[in-house]
């Protein structure tokens, strides 16, 4: 059994013991019983808000599942995915019975993005998470891609830039090699080239960051930086962050609508959620009908619901910076979202009616300017330095999917 006590960091940077957790023993097919339990202090704050409306509202009692699922999938939403995991396991060497997730949030402590960080009953809240300075982003790709090579093995040597990768980048999630960095300006999650890559995945993702600003979609601040060898990463500001020093609590949309497993959603079903627990529907509902239209028109199919966040502050939930954009980089076409009843985009006469049929105000205008944005890809893509080859093919692509006749 592991116990732990979860900490919420506020807005203003002062942290709160806000729940209790309990993990029972796994049996052999790795299943485990969960449960929460808000603590009477917190309950009792007035600053106190749930760290799930729909799946943990803010009451006495327990919460109780199998696992990180349903009702605690906002518990999961605090580990890193993928990439970051591995180096969480390689970083604190977790033997294969011990990498489960009540594990990872032990060994994760206070190290990870948004609020919640996961201590021993009766230890203090930890340190922030570790971030490598830029000029250490050379060697931290070096042992990025030695890692994705040779795995494990490369942990062997722990070799400096090896154990600067295991502490800089355990904590951002994703399937692809990330590190946290900072400079005078804040820190940022740098997105490094994988070995993998088959395109310029870098400076595919800046253009399509820069699209989504020029199409009004908020977007956080991001750059390019150059590094030998012709290589270059991307930055992205962190959004979890506070002037204050604090952090926003940040819930995925997969919790919020509690779709575990193979799931079959809509972009409604988002939009319908931001009507019911969002602080400001009038502003984010509009955002993310923009952010639908601008996924169907540049090809992006990655828009599962952990592309999707909430951001918690004083007046509640409100809707993320929109992050991870790409054009079809695998040529998919099928989003993994629905827009009504299929996951092919509609052209943008089409999509103009779903809009107006969801209530969303403006929304052929949408449709105008995000179509019109989305053409300039060539002309924003060679600025961000794109190989020709490149740019041509997913020119063409955005060219379909703006027609409106197939």
């Amino acid at each position: 059994m592991i116990r732990l006590d979860l900490w919420l960091t506020l807005v203003s940077g002062e942290k709160l013991r806000a729940a209790e957790l309990v993990f029972g023993n796994a049996d052999q097919q790795g299943r485990y019983a969960s449960a929460l339990r808000y603590t009477p202090e917190y309950l009792a704050d007035a600053r106190a808000f749930p760290l799930d409306p729909a799946g943990l509202p803010l009451q006495p009692g327990d919460f109780s599942g199998a696992q990180l699922n349903t009702p605690l999938m906002a518990l999961e939403d605090a580990l890193p995915d993928d990439w970051g995991r591995r180096l969480l396991i390689l970083r604190h060497g977790l033997p294969r019975g011990r990498q489960s997730e009540p594990h990872l949030m032990q060994v994760l402590a206070g190290q990870g993005l948004g609020a919640l960080s996961f201590h021993a009953p009766g230890s203090p809240p930890s340190t922030e998470a570790h971030a490598a300075g830029l000029l250490e982003l050379d060697t931290l790709l070096d042992a990025a891609q030695r890692l994705e090579k040779d795995g494990s093995a490369a942990i062997d040597t722990i070799d400096p830039g090896t154990r600067s990768l295991l502490a800089a980048g355990s904590s951002p999630g994703g399937a692809r090699p990330k590190v946290l960095v900072q400079d005078a300006e804040g820190q940022w999650i740098a997105k490094l080239p994988s070995r993998r890559d088959d395109v310029d995945m870098v400076g595919l993702e800046a253009t399509s960051l820069e699209l989504a600003r020029l199409a009004d979609l908020e977007v956080p601040d991001f750059r390019l930086v150059e590094l030998t060898a012709s290589r270059r990463a991307l930055l992205v500001k962190r959004f979890d962050l506070t002037a204050q020093g604090g952090r926003h609590h940040m819930l995925s949309f997969r919790a919020l609508l509690q779709a575990g497993g193979y799931y079959v959603l809509r972009y409604l079903d988002l939009i319908a959620a931001l009507r019911q627990y969002g602080a400001n529907p009038e502003h984010d509902v509009p955002q993310m009908y923009r952010q639908m239209v601008f996924n169907a028109l540049l090809g992006n199919t990655d828009d599962h619901l952990k592309n999707f966040w909430l951001l918690a502050d004083a007046g509640g939930y409100r809707l993320s910076p929109a992050f991870d954009l790409l054009p079809d980089t695998g040529a998919r076409r099928e989003h993994v979202l629905l827009f009504d009843l299929t996951p092919l985009a509609p052209a943008p006469a089409e999509l103009a009616a779903l809009g107006r049929k969801w209530g969303v105000s403006g929304a052929a205008n949408i449709c105008q300017e995000v179509e019109a944005t989305v053409m300039r890809f060539a002309e924003i893509a060679a600025g961000k330095n794109v190989p020709e080859t490149e740019i041509h093919r997913f020119e063409q692509d955005i060219a379909r999917r703006c027609r409106t006749e197939r």
